[in-house]
């Protein structure tokens, strides 16, 4: 994550510098960025971009935790509305998603991390790997999407064991999309495959 230098520059900087990164990410792969070009939209040296982030990984996990937060309250939202059936849920998220597809940089930064990064590396930049063992904001989010559930759909009490679950129902979600940006199938397609997973998931494989 960035340093406290960074922190420490004025907001309008700041935010030069993040818009840069976000118009790098958004028109081209992740190895195709460029540190050199992002640099020079931001109008900063390259001695100056290494006391703020340690690498592109690290710039790219920045911009990602902002989008990560409104993905948190984007699914909370979804869950409420899906009156507390986290599967229902994942599944309207993934059309949305789908359907959200052309709605500016934020969703072209993610199309281009998710079509090149491997699943580990995406999860990291998501902050969703081990989910509900790493650390403290995990933890909260998983508590509060458990206190939010219908436990009908959802009768896993162990913190543990829901965590897990949860974790296999991101990746189907993760690759689901990534299936979708890559053109690997037609949206019903990729959403009826989905579903079966998160049905096999709800009811378990041998119910």
């Amino acid at each position: 994550m960035p340093t406290q230098r960074f922190l420490n520059l004025k907001e309008e900087k700041r935010k030069a510098i993040l818009d840069a990164a976000v118009h790098e990410f958004s028109r081209t792969s992740y190895s195709g960025a460029s540190i050199n070009r992002i640099i020079k939209e931001a109008d900063i040296s390259r001695g100056s971009f290494y006391t703020y982030f340690e690498d592109k990984d690290d710039l790219l996990g920045c911009l990602i935790s902002g989008f990560k937060e409104k993905c948190r309250r984007r699914i909370l939202k979804e869950l409420d509305q899906c009156q507390g059936d986290p599967f229902e849920t994942a599944c309207r998220l993934l059309k949305e998603i789908m359907e959200d597809e052309k709605s500016g940089d934020a969703y072209a930064l993610y199309k281009n991390s998710l079509m090149e990064l491997n699943m580990v590396h995406q999860n990291q930049l998501l902050g969703m790997e081990n989910f509900g063992s790493g650390g403290e904001e995990q933890l909260a989010f998983l508590r509060e999407l458990l206190a939010r559930m219908d436990r009908t759909c959802f009768p896993v009490e162990d913190e543990e064991k829901a965590a897990c679950l949860l974790e296999l129902m991101f990746v189907i979600a993760v690759k689901a999309v990534t299936a979708y940006y890559m053109g690997t199938a037609g949206e019903k397609e990729i959403l009826r495959s989905a579903r079966n997973q998160m049905n096999i998931l709800r009811s378990g494989a041998f119910a």
